[in-house]
């Protein structure tokens, strides 16, 4: 424990910490600007909602029930020869008349805002802690400070594991300082523009969790850099070979082998966060645009995310120990 004291305050005295943490909420103002500019697009379409109605229904002219069948007929048959009776043509909506709620644009409900954003700014928070716990260890390795470090404390694995631990703990606070922000932010953005901003306790919970699961991963993601940084040595080796991941497995391999989907860090990261998700895919040989060609849709769940990426990081610092214990230090 005094040891990982020691490692938290030189990390906070170093300048990466700071830079991160201003970066989070950078990023956090350029979303909640975002959902900001989503509100004034809402106001302004329903502003133009009754005209483009009133055009529309002047030039609406009611369906034949001859057409109304034949639809009907398609979508018995397309569901008899699929078997799945989900199919829907959507009859019924294609033949009525059109209606003022057609033209009024509506805002994602503050739960749906809270779970898109906390959803989609975990990866830049991920890779700021991976940032700050690769930087940490790698400066050692390029000053050479570690060597001398050893000559006080000679004991390579409490040293590891302090170092690797002070990385972990270090991301807390940019991510929990990002995560209010964006608590405070979306209902300030509601409220600005008079929409409804409430919440029920049951949201709540459910954005707390999300947000309890976000600060979790962050401290995997600064633990992970720190340990990778033992391996590489190099905090551009390590954002490297992050960046190298994300353009081949997630980009090029994800295209050529779609069935590894469920294995991806990113896929396991959105599961873990939102308490599972799930991944479409596409039939190979699509005869009949309606009726072969639909969507298969996998789930992804809460365990799989959480053991795959507790896997990667045990495998990732157990790595890094037998590196950093039996290989030479200047």
């Amino acid at each position: 424990m005094r040891l990982l004291k020691v490692e938290l305050r030189r990390l906070f005295s170093r300048r990466v910490v700071w830079l991160a943490l201003v970066a989070a909420v950078l990023v956090v103002v350029a979303a909640l600007f975002g959902v900001h500019q989503q509100a004034v697009w809402v106001k302004e379409a329903n502003a133009q909602a009754q005209e483009m109605y009133e055009e529309a229904l002047e030039y609406w002219e009611p369906p034949s029930q001859a057409d109304l069948d034949a639809c009907r007929a398609d979508e018995a048959q397309a569901r008899q020869q699929s078997g799945d009776a989900r199919i829907d043509f959507g009859c019924e909506e294609m033949f009525r008349a059109p209606q003022l709620s057609d033209f009024m644009g509506q805002m994602p409900s503050m739960l749906q805002q809270y779970q898109d954003l906390l959803g989609g700014l975990v990866h830049p928070f991920l890779f700021l802690a991976l940032a700050i716990g690769s930087t940490h260890v790698a400066a050692e390795f390029a000053h050479r400070t570690l060597g001398s470090w050893l000559t006080f404390v000679p004991r390579r694995v409490p040293v590891f594991a302090s170092k690797v631990g002070a990385a972990a703990v270090a991301a807390v606070p940019m991510v929990t300082a990002a995560l209010a922000l964006i608590l405070l932010g979306v209902p300030a953005v509601f409220r600005l523009h008079g929409m409804d901003d409430g919440l029920t306790g049951d949201g709540w919970t459910q954005v707390a969790w999300m947000a309890v699961r976000i600060v979790g991963l962050a401290m995997i993601a600064g633990a992970l850099g720190a340990a990778a940084a033992f391996i590489l040595r190099h905090s551009g080796a390590v954002i490297g070979l992050m960046v190298g991941y994300l353009v081949l497995a997630e980009g090029l391999l994800l295209g050529l082998l779609p069935r590894l989907t469920p294995w991806l860090l990113s896929i396991n990261i959105d599961a873990f966060v939102r308490h599972g998700t799930e991944w479409t895919e596409w039939p190979q040989n699509c005869d009949d645009v309606t009726v072969m060609c639909r969507e298969i849709v996998h789930q992804v769940s809460f365990t799989q995310g959480a053991l795959v990426l507790l896997g990667v990081l045990l495998v990732v610092v157990a790595l890094a120990l037998v590196r950093f214990v039996r290989a030479d230090v200047d």
